[in-house]
């Protein structure tokens, strides 16, 4: 599961810290950064880029959000 996946808009990007938590209660403390563009009245944030706070790993994802007028929505599309 994902806890604490609250995006902010800033200076052309959108940016979180989060916990992925595993079933057996592993966590994992990460920070992704997305490339914010503005498309039907809201921000769109994509091409994410994270990275581990606690080792060397890092990658990319396929999951965008979409924010408008405070309200985020996800897709892994």
């Amino acid at each position: 599961m994902i806890h604490d996946y609250d995006p902010v808009v800033a200076d052309g990007t959108c940016r979180t810290l989060f916990r992925a938590i595993e079933p057996n209660g592993t966590v994992y403390r990460n920070s992704i950064v997305f490339d914010a563009v503005a498309t039907q009245g809201g921000v769109l944030c994509t091409n994410g880029k994270w990275r581990s706070l606690e080792s060397d790993a890092a990658g990319t994802t396929p999951f965008r959000v979409f924010i408008k007028d405070g309200i985020r929505r996800g897709s892994a599309d």
